[in-house]
């Protein structure tokens, strides 16, 4: 069951996963210590932080979203991400590829081994660099140095592979070994390390690989392996984890809520929601192995009508920094954005006057954005609002004077958010 806090906002924003039967919403007292991963009563927290070097590249953010979530990406952009690639060469790889805005510290091994992963409710593999990774790495390059942890054992005949939008791919063996998050530690856990990686993958220097936290997603090992979030889960007082992601926001060392950002493990920070509002829970789909949950309305700031009656499928995917839906939501919202267009050079993406006025030449700002879930376009559930000035993702490189959005177009299934 997911829970979501109300009222909503789009960063800062709480999500609650949880497993099985409704379990009662302790709030725990705020975690104390210091560093980015702190323990309260037995859960854990975990920091997150901003890259340092993240550099947003919405054309490859894009085309990885798409991928990610069974869309076609379109030829058009597939051949500029190519183009693009080509062009830069290795440091600018980075950028174009898979950089990641977010990680947090995760420890792999006994003794621990410390590095940064971006956690992904989108994607069940936990995969870092590692002391196997074939592709020459930087001698400081962070990694799991497989020799180091007395914990580490060889799955034998396991693989696993992934390919990601612009053809690059990664591959290599499955182990078993100790993950460890702030006090928390799954022993024996499904480990991928990267053997063979393209060059595109390996420019992230910020990213030592992906911790993923889908809801009972098959791993892309073979045979199967288990996934780790199940096992972590036995570890745990309370069968949940929390997201708390705030925009602009920053790890340290201090565990405030006011700032930070962070996922709690195990128990509810009573601090990351409002105290003036209940929790309030919204049941998975039936099957679900993402964290897909309904929604039935959507409304655009400044229209007084309602948009859809019937409820629709949504995927609370921590790995995609964008927000997908399909072409009469995109159509609809973009329809009230002055300037905007779809640039089909990039695929159709969705862009538009980064000095955004009106026809009388004054400035104006994005509409906002409201999301009804079940009962909520009726007033008795909730609405989330995610503010217009969150859906504007980054300057097109084809074009600084035009901004991408933050909303785009998935092409597969005009009922899909996520």
């Amino acid at each position: 069951m997911a829970t979501i806090a109300s009222p909503l906002r789009f960063i800062p924003v709480l999500i609650l996963l949880l497993f099985g039967s409704p379990i009662p919403a302790v709030p725990a007292a705020n975690p104390h210590g210091t560093g980015h991963n702190a323990i309260a009563r037995g859960g854990v927290t975990i920091g997150v932080k901003r890259n340092p070097n993240y550099r947003p590249n919405g054309p490859a953010e894009y085309a990885r979203a798409l991928k990610k979530w069974g869309a076609k990406v379109p030829g058009a952009l597939q051949d500029s991400l190519v183009a693009m690639r080509d062009t830069v060469g290795e440091v600018g790889a980075k950028s174009v590829h898979d950089d990641r805005e977010y990680v947090s510290s995760v420890g792999f091994g006994t003794p621990s081994q410390w590095l940064d992963v971006t956690l992904d409710t989108g994607s069940s593999d936990v995969w870092v660099f590692s002391s196997e990774t074939r592709l020459s790495l930087d001698a400081d390059r962070p990694r799991w140095v497989i020799e180091n942890s007395t914990t580490a054992k060889r799955v034998e005949n396991a693989t696993w592979s992934i390919v990601y939008a612009d053809g690059s791919i990664a591959r290599g063996n499955v182990w078993t070994d100790t993950i460890s998050l702030g006090g928390t530690t799954v022993p024996n856990a499904t480990l991928e390390s990267a053997v063979n990686v393209s060059p595109e993958l390996s420019g992230d220097r910020d990213s030592a690989g992906v911790f993923g936290l889908a809801y009972s997603l098959p791993t892309g090992t073979s045979p199967q392996q288990p996934a780790v979030l199940p096992a972590l889960l036995q570890h745990l007082p309370q069968a949940l984890f929390t997201v708390d992601l705030r925009h602009g926001s920053n790890a340290s060392s201090s565990s405030s809520a006011a700032n930070n950002s962070a996922y709690t493990f195990g128990y509810i920070d009573s601090s990351r929601h409002l105290s003036s509002s209940p929790i309030q829970y919204t049941p998975l789909l039936p099957n679900a192995t993402y964290w897909h949950i309904a929604y039935n309305g959507l409304h655009l700031g400044g229209h007084r009508e309602w948009y859809l009656s019937s409820a629709w499928s949504a995927g609370v995917d921590t790995g995609t920094a964008l927000l997908l839906l399909g072409r009469f939501a995109t159509t609809l919202y973009y329809g009230a954005v002055p300037g905007a267009r779809q640039n089909w050079n990039m695929g159709g993406l969705w862009e538009f006057p980064c000095d955004l006025r009106d026809g009388n030449g004054t400035a104006v700002a994005l509409p906002d954005l409201d999301i009804g879930f079940p009962g909520g376009a009726k007033g008795d559930g909730l609405v989330a609002t995610i503010p217009g000035r969150y859906l504007n993702h980054t300057v097109m490189e084809d074009n600084t004077t035009m901004c991408m959005g933050g909303l785009q177009e998935v092409g597969f299934a005009a009922k899909d958010l996520n």
